[in-house]
């Protein structure tokens, strides 16, 4: 398995604060059956640079060589970023250098609270940029969860959704699990993934998530979402995308 979402170098963000924490992660992902992690830390345009960034995540990753021997029949780490939307966003100079395995696929998040006014216009311009925006846990957004609806035209703009593993999993409560069933079966959700932070609360898992996206997608769809989708990411490849639908909400689901 893939996780194309995870905060896994330390001291880099809110992630963990030690080697000895990350090495706690790798053993659970290691476990969970994670063979890439892609560590995509929080990049803010307006507190760092590309450059700065850059050279903080080479240093860090510098400084966990010795755990990586440990795993290295198991697992890898590769460069990405999670980068918060703004409208200055598409101006950056060598914004593709922040893309998953340095591809074309740029994992960015929206504020939880909100989707900014801006939002499909960044979403366009990136696409004219050639590179696909992934949409970081849209599942957890507060307006998202209120109507799913709101990120079908991002989806139809070409940009791809990344579903947190405990999402599915009922972590973060069971509005959010809804929703992110919600998006899986209206094929605006693409991705799965651990947003991980620690080795407690929030660990790499993905074992328990595959199996209940199995019972909600069948077994053919789940296998798309957890490996094929994820391969095309880290390989750079281009790939049709099912078509999204629109949540038609039944009448009984303020009842259930």
């Amino acid at each position: 398995m893939y996780d194309l979402h995870c905060h896994i170098l330390p001291c880099m963000d809110d992630g963990p604060s030690s080697v000895e924490e990350t090495r706690k992660m790798l053993k659970i992902a290691v476990q969970e059956g994670i063979q890439v992690i892609a560590a995509t830390h929080h990049f803010f345009d307006d507190e760092t640079t590309i450059e700065d960034y850059l050279g903080l995540w080479e240093s860090r990753y510098k400084q966990i060589q010795s755990v990586l021997e440990e795993f290295k029949k198991d697992i890898k780490i590769v460069k990405g970023a999670e980068v918060m939307i703004s409208p200055f966003l598409t101006q950056l100079d060598g914004l593709h250098r922040l893309c998953i395995n340095e591809g074309r696929y740029l994992l960015i998040e929206l504020p939880m609270m909100d989707i900014p006014q801006y939002t499909e216009e960044v979403i366009y311009n990136l696409r004219l940029k050639g590179l696909v925006p992934i949409i970081a846990h849209p599942e957890r957004n507060r307006r998202i969860m209120e109507d799913p609806n709101l990120l079908y035209p991002f989806i139809e703009l070409g940009a791809w959704s990344q579903v947190t593993s405990g999402s599915i999993t009922g972590l973060f409560g069971d509005k959010v699990k809804r929703c992110a069933k919600i998006l899986l079966n209206h094929n605006m959700a693409h991705l799965i993934g651990t947003d991980a932070h620690s080795s407690g609360r929030r660990a790499p898992r993905m074992k328990e998530a595959v199996h209940t996206l199995k019972k909600w997608t069948g077994r053919e769809k789940a296998d798309k979402i957890v490996n094929e989708l994820p391969q095309a990411v880290l390989n750079n490849e281009f790939i049709e995308m099912d078509t999204p639908k629109l949540y038609k909400k039944s009448i009984f689901t303020f009842f259930s």
